[in-house]
């Protein structure tokens, strides 16, 4: 290697913290931004009317699209991320959407975003209760309709019984918005992200995966009975072995392949308990979902 390729690989290694600072000062602010405008909206829901709900409901779908276009902008123009997205995926904005995807980083997030923008409505996840508390990013998810569950450990149902299948009941409450138009729900079925430390504990028989479990798909069908038509399997691939949010935000992100696949959803889950999909997980995810994503990414 020459002197001038040192200088600038030494160059750019000295630029990457600022650029991360950088990117993560922008990120913060643009998501102030756009949250901000969220609860300048939220008023209009107070009214009670139809047309101004209406109106409300789209101006939060224009914002939520706006936070994640900005985003891509900021991605694709300063750092250079460059996503092979899969063009193959149908647009369906008629019919509500079950996402599900593999789980190695934060950034998996900002990479399922750009596939789905333009073909599918963003997805609203469900999110723990305690989140809500988050400045600004927490009360701007309620706001949007994102529904918030709290889980009850087995011990505290123990000691008070009354709160069995409370949880269940508070959830199905929240998620009265997201039944009135057709909506994406997104989980990612590992249940947390990846890691090689995670894999040889599980002792996964999946060279990239870990286990699948059917408790939070399982916690969507009963919230949101008969809604669910199929389901969106996105495989989110990396090029390089490990990645992090830094590595994003520092512009240190190599190739990044999505692939899309649909899954005909069968009627018959639809009246299983989440008990019993948890018992059935390995007919229900792995024969459904994991069968093709094996063949993907290992």
């Amino acid at each position: 290697m020459n002197q001038e390729a040192v200088f600038a690989s030494k160059k750019r290694s000295f630029l990457q913290p600022i650029v991360g600072v950088t990117s993560f000062m922008f990120m913060s602010m643009n998501a102030f931004f756009w949250t901000l405008l969220v609860h300048l909206v939220s008023p209009l829901l107070l009214l009670k009317q139809s047309k101004y709900e209406v109106f409300a409901e789209q101006s939060f779908d224009w914002l939520y699209n706006g936070w994640v276009a900005s985003n891509e902008w900021w991605f694709h123009h300063v750092l250079g991320v460059e996503w092979e997205l899969d063009d193959n995926m149908q647009t369906d904005f008629q019919h509500w959407n079950l996402i599900i995807a593999n789980h190695r980083s934060w950034v998996d997030v900002f990479a399922i975003f750009a596939q789905l923008r333009g073909r599918r409505p963003l997805p609203r996840v469900f999110m723990k209760q305690a989140l809500i508390w988050l400045p600004l990013v927490g009360t701007a998810t309620y706001i949007m309709g994102f529904p918030f569950m709290k889980r009850y450990t087995k011990a505290q149902i123990e000691k008070n019984p009354s709160l069995a299948g409370k949880d269940l009941a508070t959830t199905k409450r929240s998620c009265r918005r997201l039944l009135k138009r057709p909506n994406s729900i997104m989980s990612f079925v590992e249940g947390t992200r990846f890691s090689d430390i995670k894999h040889q504990q599980q002792e996964s028989p999946y060279t990239c995966l870990l286990k699948p479990k059917a408790g939070g798909v399982g916690f969507i069908l009963q919230t949101m009975p008969q809604t669910i038509k199929q389901i969106t399997d996105i495989t989110v691939l990396y090029e390089q072995p490990n990645i992090t949010g830094w590595d994003l935000l520092c512009g240190r992100i190599g190739r990044v392949k999505m692939m899309v696949r649909e899954v005909a959803f069968q009627t018959r889950f639809w009246r299983q308990t989440i008990e019993r999909l948890i018992r059935i997980e390995n007919t229900f995810l792995l024969g459904l979902i994991y069968t093709g994503k094996i063949k993907i990414c290992g």
